[in-house]
C-alpha cells in the first residue's frame, strides 16, 4: 500500500473514532434529556392528581377549577395507582411491584421517586400528606412518543456517521493522499535519481582508472600511451558532459527562465539545426516564441539525436505547423509501459538497452523547454516509429503584431 493510502486509512480511523466517540455521546445524553422531560410530565401529573383529589374541600370553585384543569392537561396517556400510605403494609404489597424495598423507603420519606419498567413503561411515585390522611399517588406510563424520536435520532445519526466517513476518506484520498503520493514519488524518483547517476558518474570513473593500471603494468609505445590517453580523454569528456547535464537539472526554472532570453524565428531557427539526412519541412507562417537559444539548440539537438540513434539509418523528419513542431522518426518505438516513464533521469526502455546513453538527454530537454512554457507529447508504437510534439507559447512580440 502506497503511503499516501495509509496515511489517509490512519486519518479516517482516527477521525471517525472522535466521530463515534461525539455521536454516541450526544445519543445517551439526547436520550438522557427526553426521558428526564418525560419523568417531569409524569411528576406533574402526579401531582395534578393528588392535588384533584384531596384539595377539593381546601380550595374555592375557582381554584379548584384550575386544579381541574391542569390536571386534564397533564399526560393524559397514564395510568393511576393511588394507595394509603398509613396502611403499610398493604400499601409496600402494591408498591413492591414497581419499587424496590430502598426506593420505597425512600418514597415514605416524603420524597418523590421515579422509576422504569418494561417497553419504555417509565412511572412516578409521590408521597402526600394531607388533612385526611397521608397517601400515595403512583402514575404509570409508555413513553412511545419519546423512545420513536430517539430511534430516528439513532438512525439519523447512523446516516450521518456513515456519510461523514465517506466525506472524510474522499476528502482525505483527494488531497492528503494525493499530496502525500507526490511527496513519495518524488522521494523516491530522487533515490533513484541519486543511485543512477552514481552508477553512471562510477562508470567513467572505473574506465579511467582501469586504463591507467592497464597501461602501468608495463612499458608502453608511445601510440599505446597515446591510444590509452584517447580512452581516458573520452571517458573523462563523458563525464564532463554528464556533469554539465547533472548540474544544469538542479537549476531551478527561474534561473533557466531569466538566462539570455530574446524572440526566436522558430522555422528559421530549426532549419539552422537540420543537417543531412534529417528532412525539414515548413508549413504555415513563420512564428516567433522567447527563449535562450543556446539551451533550446540543446533540447531540441538532443530530440533529434535520440530519433537519428534509434532510428538506425531511416528517415528523420521534423515539421513545423505554427507554434506546433513534430519530430518523427521510423526507429524501434517505444511501448506503452515506458513511454509513462520516459521522461524520468537516467530511465531508459527495454528495447534501448543495445543503444549507447545514460537516459538523460530526453529528460534535460523536456525540463528545458517546459521552462519555455512549451508542452512535449510523445506518440509511438514499437518498431514502427516515435513523434515528439512540442507546442511552444506565442511570444509577446507576436501577440501584439496580431493585435
Amino acid at each position: 500500500m502506497k503511503t499516501g493510502n495509509k496515511i489517509v486509512w490512519v486519518y479516517t480511523w482516527l477521525i471517525m473514532g472522535l466521530v463515534v466517540f461525539v455521536v454516541v455521546l450526544f445519543y445517551i445524553l439526547t436520550a438522557r434529556s427526553i426521558n428526564k422531560v418525560y419523568e417531569s410530565y409524569l411528576a406533574e401529573r402526579a401531582i395534578a392528581t393528588a392535588e384533584k383529589y384531596w384539595e377539593r374541600d381546601e380550595l374555592d370553585d375557582a381554584s379548584y377549577d384550575l386544579v381541574q384543569k391542569r390536571y386534564d392537561q397533564a399526560l393524559p396517556i397514564a395510568k393511576e395507582l393511588i394507595l394509603n400510605a398509613d396502611s403499610i403494609i398493604k400499601a409496600r404489597k402494591s408498591l413492591s411491584r414497581y419499587l424496590s424495598d430502598e426506593d420505597i423507603n425512600e418514597l415514605y420519606s416524603k420524597h418523590i421517586v421515579h422509576f422504569e419498567g418494561k417497553e419504555h413503561q417509565y412511572g412516578v411515585a409521590i408521597y402526600y400528606p394531607d388533612n385526611e390522611g397521608n397517601f400515595i399517588v403512583l402514575i404509570r406510563s409508555n413513553n412511545q412518543y419519546g423512545a420513536d424520536i430517539i430511534a430516528r435520532m439513532g438512525w439519523l445519526l447512523l446516516a450521518a456517521f456513515g456519510l461523514t466517513a465517506v466525506l472524510v476518506y474522499g476528502v482525505g484520498k483527494l488531497y492528503a493522499g494525493r499530496l502525500v503520493n507526490q511527496i513519495d514519488e518524488a522521494y523516491q524518483n530522487e533515490k533513484s535519481f541519486i543511485s543512477n547517476a552514481s552508477h553512471e558518474l562510477n562508470n567513467p570513473l572505473t574506465a579511467i582508472q582501469g586504463e591507467c593500471e592497464i597501461t602501468l603494468l608495463r612499458e608502453r609505445t608511445p601510440a599505446e600511451y597515446a591510444s590509452a590517453l584517447e580512452r581516458i580523454k573520452s571517458e573523462s569528456q563523458r563525464m564532463i558532459i554528464l556533469m554539465k547535464h547533472l548540474l544544469f537539472l538542479s537549476r531551478g526554472d527561474k534561473e533557466i527562465i531569466n538566462s539570455a532570453i530574446e524572440p526566436i524565428h522558430l522555422q528559421d531557427f530549426f532549419q539552422t539545426l537540420v543537417t543531412d539526412p534529417v528532412r525539414f519541412k515548413k508549413e504555415g507562417p513563420e512564428v516567433i516564441v522567447e527563449a535562450n537559444p543556446h539551451l533550446l539548440g540543446i533540447a531540441i539537438q538532443n530530440i533529434i539525436n535520440n530519433a537519428y540513434k534509434y532510428s538506425k539509418g531511416k528517415e528523420v523528419e521534423i515539421r513545423t505547423k505554427g507554434y506546433n513542431v513534430y519530430i518523427e522518426d521510423q526507429g524501434i518505438g517505444i511501448s506503452s509501459d515506458d513511454i509513462k516513464r520516459i521522461f524520468q533521469p537516467f530511465y531508459r526502455g527495454k528495447n534501448a538497452r543495445g543503444f549507447e546513453g545514460q537516459g538523460i538527454g530526453l529528460t534535460l530537454s523536456v525540463r528545458i523547454l517546459k521552462s519555455f512554457g512549451a508542452r512535449v507529447k510523445i506518440n509511438s508504437e514499437l518498431n514502427k516509429g516515435t513523434q515528439v510534439h512540442i507546442c511552444f507559447q506565442p511570444s509577446s512580440i507576436s501577440t501584439q503584431r496580431s493585435k
